[in-house]
Formats: structure tokens, sequence, C-alpha cells
């Protein structure tokens, strides 16, 4: 089972979804990244969870309403952009991009799809999945005819049933669903598998949870610490310490 970063591997020297924390996760032996990407006032797509900057940088001012070169620090380090990210993960590992929804105008969903497909066009890694829990917006950049995988994401609560049926009927070849959706039908993983759906679950931070997920033939597993969770899987009692 793949290991990938939610959000890279944070640290107090890497915060989430920073250059610092996707290069600490592949430093440590994930196996991939998640991060989340928004569109800032002038169109660029940037790494950054949250609508707003409040959480992260105590700004109160939202994303999308500051231009890329205005945006404040997280903890000294610079917001992303999505092209930052592909140029530092390149042939690393896979690269989860999560489309989040944006908070603007009717279009600015659209304009969002069509901005990351434009910086994914330039770059052409290898191993790039696009997943939101926006179905039209997947659904959107499914159909932009890039070579890239597309997966829909399932908020907790919603069945891993609805979620695989909502991915294969929009012709997805991935289904990201919430741990606690996964644990409570692990028994729908292989067939998905068998009818071309690869799951992969988060966010996994139990060592319980990563174990059983890997015995039902989960694909990859999205988790907070992919270093602990590797040796776990290993098996090691000495889990490895933070650095």
């Amino acid at each position: 089972m793949l290991l990938l970063g939610h959000r890279g591997a944070v640290h107090a020297t890497a915060p989430e979804n920073t250059l610092a924390a996707v290069d600490r996760a592949l430093r440590h032996g994930a196996d991939g990244v998640e991060v989340d990407v928004r569109l800032t006032a002038d169109g660029v797509p940037v790494c950054h969870h949250d609508p707003g900057m409040r959480r992260t940088a105590g700004d109160a001012r939202h994303l999308a309403a500051m231009a890329s070169g205005e945006l404040p620090t997280v903890a000294g380090h610079p917001v992303p952009l999505l092209s930052e990210i592909l140029d530092l993960v390149g042939d690393r590992g896979r690269l989860v991009v999560e489309l989040k929804t944006p908070h603007g105008p009717a279009g600015a969903a659209t304009g969002t799809v069509e901005a990351v497909a434009s910086v994914l066009r330039r770059h052409r890694l290898h191993d790039v999945v696009v997943s939101s829990f926006d179905r039209p917006r997947v659904l959107q950049m499914r159909r932009r005819g890039l070579h890239i995988r597309t997966a829909l994401l399932g908020r907790p609560g919603v069945p891993l049933g609805v979620v695989l049926g909502r991915a294969a009927q929009d012709g997805h070849v991935e289904a990201h669903p919430h741990v606690t959706s996964l644990l409570g039908r692990l028994e729908l993983v292989r067939p998905a598998a068998q009818q071309g759906i690869a799951v992969t679950g988060w966010t996994v931070n139990r060592l319980y949870d990563l174990t059983r997920l890997a015995d039902a033939g989960v694909q990859a597993a999205i988790c907070d610490d992919p270093r602990n969770a590797r040796a776990a899987l290993l098996g090691s009692d000495a889990l490895a310490s933070a650095v």
C-alpha cells in the first residue's frame, strides 16, 4: 500500500502545503503527497487548504481576493504555486492534487479547473491524480483529456458504496473515501479494483487501521505521518522519531 503525506509531512519547521512539508514527506520515505489547490485573484493555482489565511498566516483576507504576489507567508514559508510543487515532486512519487471548492462567482469553479489543467499540461508528470469533493469539478477535469487520473473524494459519513458508485458512473479510475467509510465496508475494495477503480483512504493515522486497509487491498493511504506509518506496516516496534 502506498503511503502519501497529508498536505506533505507537517512539522514545526514545515507547515502544511508548503514546499518544505512536501520535501520532508518525500525525504522521509513517503510514496507521494497530497496537496490542496486554490486560485488566487490573478488566476494562479496555489497550494493552500483554507479559503482564508487567518488560521495559517494570521491574515483575515481570503486567498481568492489576493494576487499571487501578495500572499502572506505561512510561518515564514511562501504559499507555493502548484507549478513549484510539481517541479519539486518530479519523479519522486505520486502527487494528489485536491481541487478545493472556490468561494466566489459561479464561474470560479470552471476557472480553477482550466487554470490547473493548463499547469498540468506544461509539466506532464507520470503519477498525478486530481481529486475533489465537488463532483462536477472533477468531472470537468476528467474531460480535459489530460494524461492524468481523476478521483472522486468522499466526505465522512458518505457510504463507501455510494462513493464507488458515483466514481464509476462518472468514469473515474480512483475513489478517495474517508477512512471511516472504508472501515465499514472493506469487502467492497477488491471488487472495485476489479472494475478498474483503485481506492485511496484519507486521513489514516491509526496504526491498526493502516494494517486493515493494507490487508483489504486499498491502494494508498493519505496519512499525517507517512514515516511512522511505513515503520508500522513493516512491523517495526521502533517508530522513527520526527526530525
